[in-house]
């Protein structure tokens, strides 16, 4: 492993310009304090620095570092391993203060109670949860999208109705929930439910197709401008469809090979140096309405063991009634 000083003036991007996944150690006077991996170096250590300027935990943690130390590999499973074998045996001080996903967040789908579609930071009420997703903004951005095309709620307000009823760019699903209205005025939630769940957690349900076909009807016809309008929607569409196939298919993926070992999507033995490591930990249970839903802490492995197992072994089919 390279090991460089730690300060405050470090400049990430003179670190690492050898391209591959970084496993890091920040180290201080008794021991380690933080380590983590990344497919970029740089960019996560300007974050940390940055954090330090502005959360106690980082700016505790940079004070007591004194050195960082890294290895770059080819591939996001060995960092990973790497990371795990030695939380496991150092038990970094910081470890379980600083959260790189503290700012992940949920999908959560309620026909039946305002706003309908939102994000949130836990599970633990009874909405339907899907996640969690790293960025709120693709996610607000894929919810705008799926708005507009099937005029189902973005609620952007505190409040209902709002200016979108009276825009036509959604069926004014709020007025359900409003006294006064007879029974056969109201719109049907249980319509917007399956909408919804059909909208959102089935990544086969031809929404993509059908904005990438609009796409290139109008590069067909020389409307670039169009044409160009709609290439972000395809591709944020084609984002939150492989995150969402990830999500579905990683509780069911259980592997014993000669490397590691993978138990509900996330890794429980691995071989490394020739020394067998076991990675205990209390099995997850998880309501019905929890059935896309991952742990914060363990999206990040989750995603790599899905990564490596649909590249080095093919894709990774669940049928979409699991």
């Amino acid at each position: 492993m390279k090991t460089v000083k730690w300060d405050l003036d470090l400049n990430p991007e003179q670190l690492a310009t050898q391209k591959g996944w970084a496993f890091f150690c920040i180290q201080g006077d008794s021991g380690p304090l933080l380590c983590g991996y990344t497919p970029n170096l740089a960019k996560r250590l300007s974050l940390i620095l940055k954090k330090a300027e502005e959360e106690n935990n980082y700016r505790q943690m940079s004070l007591q570092a004194r050195s960082l130390q890294y290895e770059i590999f080819s591939q996001a499973m060995q960092a990973l391993l790497r990371h795990k074998v030695y939380c496991l045996q150092n038990q970094p001080a910081f470890q379980s203060k600083i959260l790189p996903w503290e700012n992940y967040c949920y999908l959560a789908l309620d026909a039946y109670r305002f706003p309908f579609v939102s994000m949130q930071s836990y599970t633990d009420d009874d909405w339907l949860y899907i996640g969690p997703w790293r960025s709120r903004f693709m996610l607000a951005d894929v919810m705008d999208s799926l708005s507009r095309i099937l005029k189902i709620p973005f609620c952007e307000t505190g409040t209902f109705p709002c200016h979108k009823l009276d825009s036509q760019v959604c069926k004014g699903y709020c007025l359900a929930l409003q006294e006064g209205l007879s029974q056969k005025a109201k719109p049907d939630l249980g319509k917007l439910q399956t909408l919804l769940e059909e909208a959102f957690t089935h990544p086969d349900n031809g929404i993509l197709e059908l904005v990438a076909k609009e796409r290139d009807n109008y590069f067909n016809d020389l409307e670039f401008a169009k044409a160009d309008l709609l290439n972000d929607e395809v591709e944020i569409l084609k984002k939150y469809r492989e995150w969402l196939e990830f999500l579905i298919a990683s509780k069911s993926i259980a592997l014993d090979g000669p490397d590691f070992s993978v138990e509900g999507g996330m890794l429980r033995t691995c071989n490394l140096d020739g020394k067998l490591y076991e990675f205990t930990r209390p099995a997850p249970s998880f309501r019905p309405n929890e059935k896309l839903a991952l742990n914060l802490q363990d999206v990040d492995e989750a995603w790599i063991v899905y990564q490596h197992l649909k590249t080095n072994q093919g894709s990774i089919y669940v049928s979409r009634d699991q």
